[in-house]
């Protein structure tokens, strides 16, 4: 354990734990600058028996940057829009994985907010609700994933671009997934856990492109900046040295020894770096009800561009 002014460390192999923070420092000089310092040498930063409020959180997520709306309006808390929320007493989509496993609030591999040209610098997240089985959230340590790549996998994809879009109906998602067949629940297994896609919105979000490779701007780490979740292909080669290449990264990136994962418990907040980590997470049993909360933190690395730049007068319409 790492003895840190105002809180102690616990060092992991993907990611670090945070002990008995105090929490009425939060505003310090002191406690700003190695709280961040900790989470650029980590990545991940979890937070233990840190029971916090609204306000409390948000003020947290401020030790580490300016807060931002998440771009989903539905999923904006009524009360604090600078908070995303997760879950609740509104039915999750239910679905059916390899026959067997009937789910909900499973999310594959992604980087939130990556189906965008400004990917968010980070999020915060706390479980208020959590459900007796599963409801773990996984994470990838790109920048390992990337110093342990062989040599001319590195310079391969140096200055390689992929294209990514925007899903909201996991059926249509085919990288980063850990299953082999899904299917819709039925009424009978998940009743009301079905609701309609929103065309409208995914219109409101054109394909974007992004660097395979970046330069992390604080660290200086390259990280593999992929988003398997919202993935279609790498530019300017062939479909089939585009699946090759895609199979190989994505797979490499998701070996357990990059992989952190979170079992939650009362009190948990965890921070992470959304330009050097992925996330997923597991899904529960939709008998069980699970709600979190989130802050997005700002500062984008502005490193996307819009597949069709024609797409920007759609999208103004759309918002207008």
């Amino acid at each position: 354990m790492i003895e840190r002014r105002f809180y102690r460390v616990n060092p992991l192999p993907i990611a670090a734990e945070i002990h008995d923070l105090d929490l009425g420092r939060l505003g310090d000089a002191d406690l700003t600058r190695d709280l961040y310092a900790d989470w650029m040498r980590y990545g991940v930063l979890v937070f233990r028996n840190t029971p916090v409020d609204n306000a409390q959180h948000l003020a947290l997520s401020r030790s580490f940057g300016e807060l931002e709306m998440h771009p989903l309006p539905q999923i904006r808390n009524p009360e604090e829009p600078l908070l995303m929320q997760l879950g609740g007493n509104k039915p999750d989509k239910a679905y059916v994985y390899d026959d067997k496993d009937l789910l909900v609030g499973r999310v594959p591999w992604h980087r939130d907010t990556a189906y965008t040209v400004d990917i968010c610098k980070g999020s915060m997240l706390r479980v208020l609700e959590r459900p007796e089985e599963g409801g773990d959230t996984l994470f990838s340590d790109t920048a390992a994933a990337y110093d342990a790549l062989p040599d001319d996998w590195k310079r391969r994809i140096a200055s390689l671009q992929f294209k990514a879009t925007l899903r909201l109906d996991f059926r249509e998602m085919s990288r980063g997934v850990t299953w082999s067949s899904i299917r819709w629940a039925t009424d009978e297994e998940a009743p009301g856990s079905k609701p309609a896609v929103p065309h409208d919105m995914l219109a409101r979000y054109p394909s974007v492109v992004h660097p395979m490779v970046i330069e992390h701007p604080e660290s200086g780490r390259k990280c593999l900046y992929i988003s398997p979740t919202y993935l279609d292909r790498v530019l300017d080669v062939s479909d089939e040295e585009s699946d090759e290449i895609l199979s190989f990264i994505v797979d490499h990136t998701l070996k357990p020894e990059f992989i952190y994962r979170h079992v939650w418990a009362a009190d948990d907040l965890v921070l992470w770096d959304n330009r050097r980590m992925m996330h997923a997470a597991t899904g529960y049993p939709p008998k069980y009800r699970r709600f979190a909360l989130r802050t997005t933190l700002a500062g984008s690395l502005k490193s996307g561009r819009l597949y069709d730049p024609s797409a920007v007068e759609a999208k103004a319409e759309l918002v207008d």
